[in-house]
């Protein structure tokens, strides 16, 4: 009897958050819904799951987000059927399950099961010294890419938060202190269900159901909870996109024609439309990745790549409509961390492909091919 009265069922959930199932709760997702702001909620929500141990937050998250993406696991399961469990995620050693992971560990593992992530970081990592190794602890002794950490500022944490809403195909996933958030325990992740853009708020699927369920919570108390320092690896904590695939036609969701009258009839106050951050977002990730599959140590890129005689794109106006908007080119600025010289050439790419020049995705591969050939990498 007296075991028994020592164990916890759930937890009260703090005043500054707003459980899901609430009455306040269903509104924000009610409006959410109209907003088009909770696209990534319903492949999430089918694959809901409660982590398998109270450590193991990191590997359930990620293996409702590879369920979600409908990736083929291909592995056995039970019986005939491949499926994804924290048991079989390639990559999973079993003193994650015992101890769990840090974020660098999840970009990792993911990078195991066919995924395409980018890892981002909060801006107080910059202040800290962590050790950093040339390898992971793995069998295929996978390499890390040197400076690779890239920082977050909070208007790029905003503008991945809405991307990923937008989109069934792009989820986010969040690795923040609990403490922070007014709740107990201390490091968790957690996918994005959704966000409720008027009010700021971002709806988080909590796979520790034991203790807390779903929770809606305002933007900067998410990102504020990102800063706190990870005493495992000396590192801030921070928030992860993830996609199955890169040549995700874009398009058929949102109006080129939308995108070419913002940039005619913008003004200098203009705010970036909802439509321009997804697709920025998804582009840039597009670059990168096919950037980084290609090379793994490259700290440079010349600035006179984007300005060739041979290159088909409008350069001046580019760099004219990108540095023209702060915000824009914040974001660019942060997703291109360790390659500060491409942020004039994927500004070009992307500027071209948003104002009616039709470039595939081939020809996305073949313009990285010819930057490897200049650079003889």
């Amino acid at each position: 009897m007296q075991q028994l009265k020592q164990l916890v069922y759930m937890r009260q959930m703090p005043s500054n958050l707003i459980a899901f199932s609430s009455k306040e709760g269903k509104r924000l997702f009610k409006e959410a819904l109209d907003q088009n702001t909770m696209e990534c909620y319903f492949p999430l929500a089918e694959q809901f799951i409660t982590q398998l141990h109270p450590t193991t937050c990191g590997s359930t998250t990620l293996v409702m987000v590879l369920n979600a993406l409908k990736i083929d696991p291909g592995v056995q399961w039970k019986g005939i059927w491949k499926w994804y469990t924290e048991e079989n995620l390639h990559g999973l050693k079993k003193e994650h399950l015992e101890n769990g992971i840090d974020l660098d560990a999840f970009s990792h593992i993911a990078k195991h099961n066919k995924v395409a992530i980018q890892t981002f970081y909060h801006p107080n990592l910059y202040e800290q010294q962590y050790e950093q190794k040339n390898f992971y602890d793995c069998q295929q002794n996978c390499t890390r890419i040197q400076n690779q950490y890239k920082i977050a500022s909070l208007q790029t944490f905003y503008t991945c938060l809405e991307a990923s809403s937008r989109m069934d195909r792009l989820f986010m996933v969040v690795n923040n202190s609990r403490k922070i958030m007014g709740q107990t325990g201390e490091g968790h992740f957690s996918p994005i269900g959704g966000i409720h853009l008027k009010e700021k708020k971002v709806m988080l699927f909590d796979v520790a159901r034991f203790k807390y369920p779903p929770q809606w919570c305002d933007f900067d108390l998410l990102y504020n909870s990102i800063a706190p320092i990870d005493k495992d690896n000396n590192m801030t904590r921070g928030f992860a996109l993830i996609t199955k695939t890169l040549d995700y036609d874009i398009q058929n969701q949102y109006s080129r024609q939308v995108l070419q009258d913002w940039f005619k009839n913008k003004t200098e106050t203009s705010d970036l439309p909802n439509q321009l951050s997804v697709i920025f977002v998804y582009y840039l990730f597009i670059v990168l990745q096919r950037i980084e599959m290609q090379i793994t140590n490259i700290h440079t890129i010349p600035f006179q790549l984007a300005l060739r005689e041979e290159s088909r794109y409008n350069i001046d106006q580019a760099l004219i409509q990108i540095k023209g908007q702060k915000y824009l080119h914040n974001l660019i600025s942060d997703f291109t961390f360790q390659y500060p010289d491409l942020i004039t050439t994927i500004s070009c790419l992307l500027y071209n492909i948003l104002c009616g020049y039709q470039i595939s995705h081939r020809e996305l591969t073949e313009e990285y091919e010819l930057m490897r050939m200049i650079l003889a990498i």
